[in-house]
């Protein structure tokens, strides 16, 4: 099926220009430009801040002159995620959209529906004269996703508006209206330097794991693979194998559930079979208690033929203890909030590099006070490895605002629209909205999107009838904001 054939067909057709460049985070100047490029066909004035992002304006439609300017917001940037299968360069190439007429997904790849479509809805709106609105703001931020430095450098001087319509997020029917504040652990673990030979090399690898976005999936079972990676290591030590690590590698955005990683390690014995049985017997326990949660899971071995220097054996139990018991995953829920996990911290990248281990986590939290408890605890775990521990890439929270007349407009035309309400929710995951929150006096915010399934891996997918849906809901919002 064509995608210029999907409706609606303006929001399809931008969608699916700005999928053929390459954008994901550190890589958006020509996403940039684009942005820019548009404004320009249009007699649109546009303008690009100190922080790289970019800000159109569209004067009001007929009879909206005398209302307040609505800023419309989402960023440029998105997850460059593929399978070990694609062969695609995603900093040099675009997407390679696919639909079956009910789903919109990228072949191999991250779709990028978080938050190209965000994108696409305001090119479709500005490039109309048919839909009522305010005077808009459509401001496009650069690098959310790895740690929203766009929006940090957002220049508020630039915008006159207090009401703030963001769309990053995926869940329709939801309207979000407050999020939690993140901060990144830089953990720095001295070793003693890779000099040990061995007899025979190994790879040991956790691959197959559904990943998933470190905010929004962290409480749905999904395993890390760098801690399910050291589970299996120890149970190879269980089994009277002594063996030396010799690098490790896997993950590496901090945002991101880890869904593989692999060891190399040396043993002065060839036990392959031996290895094979220990994976063999990994899996069928682990797939036991699992395997509803992470059905695709793969444990295995590969014999290896090159020549590795290894860590001593100190140094590779400490490897293993810091990995293991390194805080990671849930630490509470909310207590006012049903189901909301309130802190959490995810263990997205770790390498070795000569004599030290380095290891980044990202901590969410709605609560300022959980995040510092959280801080102090990791800073105390470093003291068990004589680690040195910083933390960088702080944002805020967004609080729950009692009084919004823009939520209360938008549960009301949401309600109009599909005869129900929609459910109003925190989300334990960063956005932007923090950040606009602090930057924008009396800032009144909502974030809402279309469905969007699998979000910052090669499964994502987006709902097409859900886009429409979200479409005719923006206008409409914006059609009483008179």
């Amino acid at each position: 099926m064509d995608i210029n054939s999907l409706k609606p067909e303006k929001v399809f057709r931008f969608f699916n220009e700005i999928s053929q460049i390459p954008r994901g985070s550190g890589n958006t100047s020509k996403i940039a430009q684009y942005c820019l490029d548009f404004a320009a066909k249009r007699n649109l004035k546009a303008v690009m801040d100190e922080g790289d992002n970019v800000i159109i304006y569209a004067d009001a439609t007929k009879g909206y002159e005398n209302s307040e300017p609505v800023i419309i917001q989402g960023h440029m940037d998105m997850v460059c995620e593929k399978t070990p299968q694609c062969t695609k360069n995603m900093n040099i190439d675009g997407l390679s959209l696919c639909t079956d007429g009910e789903w919109l997904w990228a072949d191999g790849t991250t779709l990028g529906g978080d938050d190209g479509i965000a994108l696409a809805y305001m090119f479709a709106l500005l490039d109309s004269d048919d839909i009522p609105h305010p005077p808009i703001e459509a401001v496009i931020t650069r690098d959310e996703e790895t740690g929203m430095f766009g929006a940090e450098k957002f220049c508020a001087s630039l915008v006159k508006a207090t009401k703030i319509l963001n769309i990053d997020m995926e869940e329709e029917g939801t309207l979000t209206v407050s999020c939690a504040g993140g901060i990144t652990c830089n953990y720095s673990v001295p070793l003693s330097a890779p000099s040990d030979k061995a007899d025979f090399a190994f790879e040991i690898s956790v691959d197959g794991l559904l990943g998933g976005h470190s905010g929004v999936d962290i409480d749905k079972n999904r395993h890390n693979a760098f801690r399910l990676l050291c589970e299996l290591l120890k149970k190879i030590t269980e089994n009277n194998i002594t063996f030396k690590i010799s690098d490790i590698s896997g993950g590496g955005k901090f945002n991101v559930i880890p869904k593989s990683a692999s060891a190399i390690i040396g043993i002065n014995s060839d036990c392959y079979s031996h290895l094979v049985d220990i994976c063999s017997s990994f899996k069928s326990e682990f797939d036991d208690k699992y395997s509803k949660y992470e059905p695709d899971a793969v444990f295995s071995v590969k014999s290896l033929s090159e020549s590795y220097t290894f860590y001593d054996l100190n140094s590779t139990d400490k490897i293993i203890r810091f990995i293991s018991g390194v805080p990671n995953g849930v630490q509470n829920f909310s207590e006012n909030i049903p189901d909301l996990v309130e802190t959490s911290l995810n263990l997205g990248a770790v390498s070795l590099k000569s004599d030290l281990l380095l290891a980044h986590l990202l901590i969410r939290s709605n609560s300022s006070d959980k995040m510092h408890v959280l801080i102090e605890k990791l800073e105390k775990f470093s003291c068990n490895f004589e680690a040195s521990c910083s933390f960088d890439s702080e944002y805020p929270a967004w609080e729950y605002r009692e009084n919004s007349p823009l939520r209360e407009l938008a549960i009301e035309t949401f309600t109009e629209l599909y005869g129900k309400a929609p459910i109003v929710s925190a989300i334990h995951a960063g956005l932007e909205c923090g950040i606009f929150s602090k930057k924008i006096n009396n800032a009144d915010i909502i974030s809402f999107g279309p469905d969007i399934e699998n979000i910052h891996t090669p499964a994502e997918r987006m709902n097409i009838a859900s886009v429409e849906r979200t479409w005719n809901y923006l206008k409409e919002i914006l059609r009483k904001l008179k």
